[in-house]
């Protein structure tokens, strides 16, 4: 499948799309390569580490596609097992971990000058939520099984289509409360789509920037909105899926990772 989606990018146009907030169709398809290469990097790392790992390596590999779906399978799982709550937790928080993760990537890939003054706080992030995933699973002091769905084909052609579409429809709502309303339009915008996913406004404000629509520190502060707007979503899954102690760890580290990131900012 790789192959195959390198082989059509290649042949697709590069000229940036205004209505799809500047990103070509070339583009698009790499972004949804990258996922996968992402996710299929994962699976070989869960097959080579083994269950030792479980389900910390399985909340990173879900994470790379939608940490909230992830965070609610993990809260399920310890909801239905009590015992294995805390490895659960340890899943959750890495599904946080890849969040900042594929967000830089993200920029690396449509805005590589923003992406290096981005840095700085993604890998700040990434490594608070990384330590407290695992902290958590060498605490919980057990070998959770593997999710099966982490046993799957990496990204199945629904997800696909879904992340697609996604990708799509948020790129043209944020391009035009851009263009219509100006920065409040562009936040609003932002906020509103990071309410349901972090990555896709990651994705139009990387490409927003890079044609010059948007400053930097725009961007900054719209990828941190769109992270903090999504990470208030997924409080809420931990709470109502897996209930307090599942949900306690998976807010401390939503909060913390977004604490850490937004102070590298300031400084």
């Amino acid at each position: 499948m790789l192959g195959a989606g390198l082989a059509v990018s290649a042949l697709l146009p590069n000229t940036p799309l205004p209505w799809l907030a500047g990103i070509s169709p070339r583009a698009l398809l790499t972004l949804l390569l990258l996922i996968l290469s992402l996710q299929t990097l994962g699976q070989i790392a869960l097959e080579r580490l083994g269950p030792q790992l479980g389900l910390a390596v399985a909340g990173l590999i879900s994470g790379l596609v939608s940490s909230t779906a992830a965070i609610a399978s993990m809260g399920r799982h310890a909801r239905r097992t009590p015992t294995l709550a805390t490895p659960c937790a340890a899943g959750a928080v890495m599904s946080t971990a890849a969040t900042w993760l594929q967000a830089l990537l993200m920029l690396l890939m449509l805005a590589p000058t923003a992406a290096l003054a981005f840095a700085p706080a993604a890998l700040a992030g990434l490594a608070v939520a990384g330590g407290g995933g695992a902290w958590l699973a060498r605490r919980g002091g057990v070998r959770g099984r593997v999710n099966p769905r982490a046993k799957r084909a990496p990204l199945q052609l629904r997800e696909t289509l879904l992340i697609t579409g996604l990708l799509l429809l948020v790129a043209v709502l944020v391009n035009a409360a851009q263009q219509r309303f100006g920065a409040q339009g562009l936040f609003g915008a932002v906020a509103l789509a990071g309410l349901g996913d972090a990555h896709a406004p990651v994705a139009s404000l990387a490409a927003l920037e890079a044609s010059g629509q948007i400053s930097l520190q725009q961007l900054q502060q719209g990828v941190i909105l769109a992270i903090a707007c999504n990470s208030l979503t997924r409080c809420l899954v931990a709470s109502l899926s897996g209930g307090w102690e599942f949900a306690r760890w998976v807010i401390a580290a939503l909060a913390a990772s977004a604490t850490a990131a937004g102070l590298v900012l300031l400084a």
